[in-house]
């Protein structure tokens, strides 16, 4: 194989394009790029460690997309702002949620953010073991939502495309369960679940308020 020159960010979009194809970066492979980019395995090696430190490059990417603007507004107000920023991002790239579970923030671009969502609430009153807490809090809630959502999405395009229905047959099995035992509380809201399944908005937004609104409550100078 003839040596070629290659960039880190050559070999970063590489890992991001079979990423949105093959859909997990735990499939995501350095034979895979190597081959992709027709370079050897060791020529990856001379940019990157390890697949670790191609997924710590890979989330840094996605979160330096995350841009946050000064703002005076109220501290609830802004950061609400700074998920709904971080929510739309995860949006665009619908592996970002599993590429920062399986990264640690070790870089400035993830800690600045870090640091400025704690600052927020340290500003407003709240104690700095409090404000860790809430920060970690909704970021799990977000990624969970995505990551939830992922196999969503691999659990419906399984029953539309398996040949044995087995997984299509599950749904039907759930609204049988419900109805031969009157669990009508569930019934009631069966269908609307069917339709917005994979929306992700309205379950973040109602989580996000939810988070936000029980932060008030928990201020020391709050009436």
């Amino acid at each position: 194989m003839v040596k070629k020159d290659i960039s880190d960010t050559q070999i970063i979009k590489t890992a991001f394009k079979i990423l949105s194809i093959n859909g997990t970066a735990e499939s995501l492979s350095i034979r895979k790029i190597a081959a992709e980019l027709d370079i050897s395995v060791s020529t990856f090696y001379w940019h990157f460690a390890n697949k670790q430190a191609l997924l710590q490059a890979m989330a840094d990417d996605v979160m330096a997309e995350v841009l946050i603007e000064p703002s005076t507004e109220a501290w609830d107000v802004q950061i609400k702002a700074i998920f709904m920023a971080i929510y739309q991002t995860y949006l665009k790239y619908p592996y970002a949620a599993e590429l920062m579970i399986l990264t640690v923030p070790a870089t400035k671009i993830r800690l600045r953010l870090i640091n400025q969502l704690i600052q927020i609430l340290l500003d407003a009153g709240f104690a700095p073991d409090k404000s860790s807490l809430v920060i970690e809090s909704i970021d799990h809630f977000i990624t969970g939502l995505f990551a939830d959502i992922a196999n969503e999405v691999r659990l419906k395009n399984c029953a539309l495309t398996s040949q044995d229905n087995y997984m299509r047959e599950l749904v039907g099995q759930m609204q049988s369960i419900a109805q031969e035992n009157h669990y009508d509380a569930f019934l009631s809201t069966f269908d609307q679940h069917q339709h917005v399944q994979l929306a992700s908005e309205p379950k973040f937004m109602l989580g996000l308020d939810i988070f936000l609104a029980g932060l008030k409550q928990q201020l020391p100078h709050h009436n």
